[in-house]
């Protein structure tokens, strides 16, 4: 017995009572809308991630920043002589004023203690600002101190790269320009050393391991603990302008270039975490920028104020930078923003979301079709 049209037509309703041919065909421009909408979403969410976990406003612009493994202590300098102990709430725990530009600070390993370096002298705190010691130090504009306070590395007369052991002289290397940057490894025995001549150095206990010409001054420098990375940039406090010969740098250990990346504006400084994975700069295009150890360009961060210091947890999440327009920031790094030239193209899944939603919804429109006749 045949089943009649109109009884047919029943039985189907039944059967897909919310499925019919002609809702399906309703439905297209709704699945289609709610594929954009989601992907929207992603995208917005994407792009309003806030990477600040803190920032702290001092007292003028920031020329140098570390902070402990774990982000509880971070250390700024302030142009004006001062340097600032802050929590990880980015709270100023403490503050003094040498009566000199503080260069760096570091915090021993097991945070009982905060070394604090001019062009003067060197003085050493407890964590709480207790005034323990001072010392003179090689009399220069860029220092470094290891965490043991054993060693001290900087520049003096403008041309020499020094290292103190022990409050003593113990060994130096003349450079042909301005010392403008020097990066001392833990061991006190292997130098960094960024020069206005151009070159970028390698000194081990005053020796030259090897030299690289830059065409353009050298204005930051970085060693990992191992010696096995020098990353390093160029430019000039000169002028603001940007120049397309401002570059960005890797090498190995052994003096042999791994990359090189235009930065067009000066690369104020430079951090890279111990097993070189990850690279921070400062550079005067406002920007903090993360690259990989193979040159690609991850993140990036804006400020109001050229950024002139950085300073890369060894695990790589975050990452504290001193900026002209006088804050310090504490960041996540993951929460920062894509790359420019990476964020200016989209996930391909955001595209394809509403196209497998079309194309589902016509394959079972077809299927359909095909089952009527």
């Amino acid at each position: 017995m045949t089943l009649s049209p109109e009884r047919s037509s029943a039985k189907d309703k039944f059967k897909y009572p919310f499925f019919s041919f002609s809702s399906m065909k309703n439905l297209i421009p709704l699945l289609l809308i709610f594929g954009i909408f989601t992907a929207s979403i992603n995208i917005l969410a994407d792009e309003t991630s806030d990477p600040v976990v803190w920032k702290s406003k001092i007292n003028s612009w920031v020329p140098f920043v570390t902070t402990t493994n774990d982000g509880s202590y971070t250390g700024a300098s302030s142009l004006d002589g001062s340097f600032y102990i802050l929590n990880n709430k980015g709270e100023v725990l403490w503050t003094n004023k040498p009566g000199h530009r503080v260069t760096h600070i570091s915090f021993s390993d097991d945070l009982s203690r905060v070394s604090v370096i001019t062009g003067e002298r060197a003085y050493v705190y407890t964590i709480d600002g207790k005034p323990l010691e001072s010392y003179k130090s090689v009399k220069g504009g860029f220092m470094d101190i290891t965490p043991d306070e054993k060693y001290i590395g900087g520049s003096s007369s403008n041309v020499y790269a020094m290292v103190y052991e022990d409050g003593r002289p113990s060994w130096d290397y003349k450079t042909d320009g301005k010392v403008n940057d020097i990066s001392l490894t833990p061991d006190g025995k292997t130098l960094g050393v960024a020069s206005s001549d151009n070159f970028v150095y390698l000194v081990r206990s005053g020796f030259l391991l090897w030299k690289k010409d830059l065409k353009a001054p050298v204005i930051s420098v970085e060693v990992t603990p191992d010696s096995s990375f020098v990353v390093c940039g160029t430019g000039s406090f000169e002028s603001e302008e940007g120049e397309k010969n401002f570059k960005l740098y890797l090498f190995d250990g052994s003096g042999n270039l791994l990359w090189s990346k235009v930065i067009g504006h000066t690369v104020s400084s430079v951090s890279i975490t111990p097993d070189g994975s990850l690279i921070a700069i400062g550079s005067w295009d406002k920007k903090a920028h993360v690259f990989s150890n193979k040159g690609e360009p991850l993140k990036e961060f804006s400020t109001n104020g050229n950024v002139w210091s950085v300073s890369i947890t060894p695990d790589g999440k975050n990452l504290v930078i001193g900026s002209t327009d006088t804050y310090v920031y504490f960041l996540d790094v993951d929460s920062m923003q894509k790359h420019q030239r990476m964020s200016s193209s989209i996930n391909p899944m955001y595209v394809a979301i509403p196209i497998l939603i079309i194309l589902a919804a016509g394959a079972f429109i077809y299927t359909k079709k095909i089952k009527k006749k």
